[in-house]
């Protein structure tokens, strides 16, 4: 896992007061989306949590569109394979999409 030096993410000059050093909590609150503190205080790291920050809404928002529309074809789907044929293509159809529009949408949530 790549570590960073907190003085390459921030300054941390500025953060101190009257020429004391930034508080750890000061440091965090200062620090890009998607990186984390680590315990030495010194370093940070990328936040490699599935459901860190604004993650979660994605993560919801996949699961119950699949939910609903799982919920909405299943009576149309054939029997057998060719159904679970059908319904691999869906998914990969679903994946591809999710691969151009959920860097689109994480770079809007990243802007605010």
């Amino acid at each position: 896992m790549e570590r960073v030096p907190v003085a390459q993410l921030i300054d941390l000059e500025r953060l101190g007061r009257d020429g004391r050093p930034p508080t750890p909590r000061a440091i965090r609150e200062a620090l890009p989306k998607g990186w984390v503190l680590d315990g030495d205080g010194h370093t940070a790291r990328r936040d490699l949590r599935v459901l860190a920050r604004d993650g979660w809404v994605l993560v919801l928002g996949l699961v119950t569109f699949g939910a609903a529309g799982l919920g909405l074809f299943w009576q149309t789907f054939p029997r057998g394979w060719g159904g679970l044929a059908r319904f691999g293509v869906m998914v990969a159809i679903v994946l591809v999409a999710g691969g151009f529009v959920a860097p689109i949408i994480t770079r809007a949530l990243m802007k605010r």
